[in-house]
């Protein structure tokens, strides 16, 4: 698996600069309402994902030409996610770390 990473300080710099990006959080809904990165949509594929299920990102709509970046609470979980979009041909990156290295910024 190609592993394209993002890290935590870049995508908030990202963020402030007000670059098109679109972040998605792949956790269960409850754990994006408890909290999570500020504008991202949630798209629950968390399930999928662990079951390794290769069509668990299909339905997420994006932007047309859109970059992404996945995440999940470590990491692995949004580096699958990001590796079925890239495959669908968007550009995306998974948040290196994930949730928890986005709280330790």
């Amino acid at each position: 698996m190609t592993q394209q990473n993002i890290e935590a300080k870049t995508l908030r710099d990202m963020l402030e600069r007000d670059e098109q990006i679109t972040v998605v959080d792949v956790r269960k809904r409850e754990q994006h309402a408890e909290g999570s990165i500020p504008g991202s949509v949630n798209f629950d594929a968390y399930d999928a994902l662990k079951a390794g299920d290769e069509r668990a990102m299909e339905g997420l709509e994006l932007p047309e030409g859109a970059r992404v970046v996945t995440f999940c609470n470590r990491g692995h979980s949004g580096a699958l996610a990001a590796e079925q979009l890239r495959r669908q041909g968007h550009e995306a990156y998974s948040l290196e770390g994930g949730l928890e290295a986005w709280k330790g910024l």
